[in-house]
C-alpha cells in the first residue's frame, strides 16, 4: 500500500489524497474500545462518517440498517474498508432483529442513529414513531439485556421548542424528546446509561435527506454549477458531519452514569451568511435563498458537551464548506453522485 511522506499508509478513499485531510481534524483513540462498536442507522449521513472514522483508526465497527444500502458509507470509505465492516440488515423497530444484531456483533458500545426524518414522519406519524420511538426502546432493551454500559443516541435540536421547551414543532422532535425521557427512565431504573446528543444542522458528504440538508444540496449544486434554491432562511448552525460522528464515538468511548443530554451546534450563522461563503469558494454558484426560518433555535453552545467529553474535534466553517464541495467536486467527476434532480 502506498505510504505519506512521514510513512503512515494512505488509504483509499473515492476522493483526491489530499481532500482526505478532512478526517485528521476528527481523531480516535483506537486503545479506548477493545470490542466492537455496533452503529444503528449506519447508511446514513452521521452513521457513514462514523463507519468511516472508525474504521480509519482500526476500530471494529459494526453496523445495522434496514437494508444493505451502502451508498453513503461508500463516498467515504474504500471496499476493503467496507468489507471489514460486519453489516446486520433488520428493522429498528423489531425487537427481536436489534438484540440479534447487538448480540452477534460482540458490540460493548452502540451508537444509535437510526431515525425517520423530519418529512417522513409527518408524512407517517405512525411509522415515525415506530422507528423513532419504538426502535430507541429496542436499543435501551438490549443493552439492558446484555449489559451494555456505553450507549449514545441522536436526539435533535428539534426536541427543543421554539417558544416553549416543552412545546414541539414537529413530530420528529416530539419523538426525540419522549426518547430523553425514555433514557433517564431506564438509567434510574436499571442502571443502563446512555448519552444523548442533540445536532443542530448537519452538513457534508452523505447528507441529502430530511428538513434541514439543504444547505448541503446547496453546496452540491455549486459544485456541479446548477442553480438551487435553499428553502428557508434565517438563523443557522452549521455542524459538520464529521464533527459530529467524532463526538458520537468519543461519546462511547468509556462507560458512564446517568442519563446525560447535550445540545451540538457547530457553528452558528445565517443562510444569508453561509450562501456568502458558498460563492466565495466558488463565484458561479448560482444559489438562491426562499421561505421562511426554521423552526428550531441555532444559537446552542457546544461549550457544555465539550467540557463534558473533552476535544472531539472541529472545523471552521469555511473550511468545511470548501472540504465538501471539493470532495462533491471530486465525487461528480467519478460519477459517484449526481446532481440531477436536486430537491
Amino acid at each position: 500500500m502506498p505510504r505519506c511522506p512521514n510513512g503512515r499508509e494512505i488509504r483509499f478513499y473515492p476522493w483526491k489524497y489530499e481532500e482526505t485531510r478532512v478526517l485528521k481534524q476528527f481523531r480516535i483513540n483506537a486503545r479506548e474500545f477493545s470490542a466492537p462498536v455496533l452503529v444503528t442507522g449506519a447508511g446514513g449521513c452521521i452513521g457513514s462518517w462514523v463507519l468511516a472514522l472508525m474504521s480509519n483508526a482500526g476500530v471494529p465497527v459494526a453496523a445495522m440498517d434496514l437494508t444493505e444500502d451502502k451508498r453513503r458509507p461508500k463516498l467515504l470509505m474504500g471496499e476493503a474498508e467496507l468489507a471489514q465492516v460486519r453489516w446486520f440488515t433488520g428493522d429498528i423497530a423489531d425487537t427481536a432483529a436489534v438484540k440479534n444484531a447487538v448480540e452477534k456483533s460482540g458490540a460493548k458500545a452502540i451508537i444509535h442513529l437510526a431515525a425517520l426524518q423530519v418529512p417522513f414522519c409527518k408524512a407517517d406519524p405512525v411509522a415515525g414513531a415506530k422507528v423513532n420511538v419504538v426502535g430507541t426502546i429496542n436499543i435501551f432493551e438490549a443493552a439492558r439485556k446484555l449489559g451494555i454500559k456505553r450507549i449514545a443516541y441522536a436526539s435533535s435540536i428539534a426536541a427543543h421548542g421554539v417558544f416553549d421547551p416543552n412545546t414541539m414543532a414537529t413530530l420528529y422532535g416530539a419523538y426525540k424528546f419522549a426518547n430523553e425521557q425514555t433514557s433517564r427512565v431506564y438509567a434510574q431504573g436499571w442502571q443502563v446509561p446512555s448519552l444523548g446528543l442533540r445536532p443542530g444542522v448537519v452538513y457534508g458528504v452523505g447528507r441529502d435527506q430530511g428538513m434541514t440538508s439543504k444547505t448541503t444540496v446547496a453546496i452540491l449544486a455549486a459544485a456541479a454549477r446548477k442553480p438551487y434554491t435553499i428553502p428557508f432562511r434565517g438563523p443557522v448552525s452549521w455542524l459538520h458531519a464529521g464533527e459530529v460522528a467524532s463526538a458520537f464515538i468519543k461519546a462511547v468511548s468509556r462507560d458512564r452514569n446517568g442519563a446525560e443530554v447535550f445540545d451540538i451546534n457547530g457553528v452558528a450563522s445565517t443562510v444569508e451568511q453561509s450562501v456568502e461563503l458558498i460563492r466565495k469558494i466558488a463565484p458561479e454558484a448560482k444559489i438562491e435563498i426562499s421561505g421562511d426560518a426554521l423552526p428550531f433555535p441555532m444559537a446552542l453552545s457546544d461549550q457544555p458537551v465539550r467540557n463534558f467529553l473533552g476535544d472531539y474535534g472541529s472545523i471552521a466553517i469555511e473550511d468545511g464548506i470548501r472540504h465538501t464541495y471539493e470532495i462533491f467536486q471530486s465525487l461528480l467527476a467519478k460519477g459517484l453522485v449526481s446532481a440531477d434532480n436536486l430537491a
